[in-house]
């Protein structure tokens, strides 16, 4: 069996890969593909920083030399006195971004978009759960009987007829009613 033959190219390879690990241990192997780094415990493994980019968004600073970081799809910033003479913040998937948009309060989107992007601080609170009035649905004759208003639910019946009014049972109630007071309906009302 002949021994493998090392071509110029491959043995070129060897000579730079031994370079770089001289010069730095903790980078990838370069594979030209994105090496995508969406959490800080993925960036302890590199030997990387994570570092907040804004208001919101983080990313892994990454101990890479400026030809790793670019094949593995990050961004370069040269910065003299740096190591490597620059800083390798490493890409972050969109999930990921996604993520901390929402983690942060902000909303994604718009939905669909080819070019998503976050609007911090513009998520919707929680709604709470809406408990209905301590006077619901008790009988009465006026607007200060209850909590939320005396409204009359019944047949249709003209303005000034007596009648026997509800208490309302919650502010979010919707639709149309016909207001109470001293026993007679005295217009109405609609909520949207």
């Amino acid at each position: 069996m002949t021994p493998p033959r090392f071509t110029p190219s491959f043995s070129l390879l060897l000579l730079c890969w031994g370079l770089a690990c001289g010069t730095a241990a903790s980078q990838p192997a370069a594979s030209g593909s994105s090496a995508l780094i969406d959490t800080p415990a993925e960036c302890k493994a590199f030997g990387g920083a994570w570092i907040a980019r804004g208001a919101w968004q983080f990313a892994c600073q990454a101990p890479w030399v400026r030809e790793d970081c670019l094949k593995l799809g990050g961004a370069w910033t040269p910065l003299v006195g740096a190591p490597f003479d620059g800083i390798c913040m490493a890409a972050v998937s969109l999930r990921a971004t996604q993520r901390q948009c929402t983690d942060s309060g902000g909303t994604w989107g718009p939905p669909g978009s080819p070019m998503p992007l976050c609007q911090p601080g513009t998520a919707k609170p929680a709604t709470a759960a809406v408990r209905d009035a301590p006077d619901a649905d008790k009988a009465c004759d006026s607007q200060t009987d209850c909590a939320l208003g005396c409204v009359y639910r019944g047949p249709p019946a003209a303005e000034g007829t007596n009648v026997l009014g509800r208490c309302r049972a919650n502010p979010r109630q919707r639709g149309c009613f016909s207001m109470v007071e001293k026993g007679r309906i005295a217009g109405s009302v609609c909520v949207d």
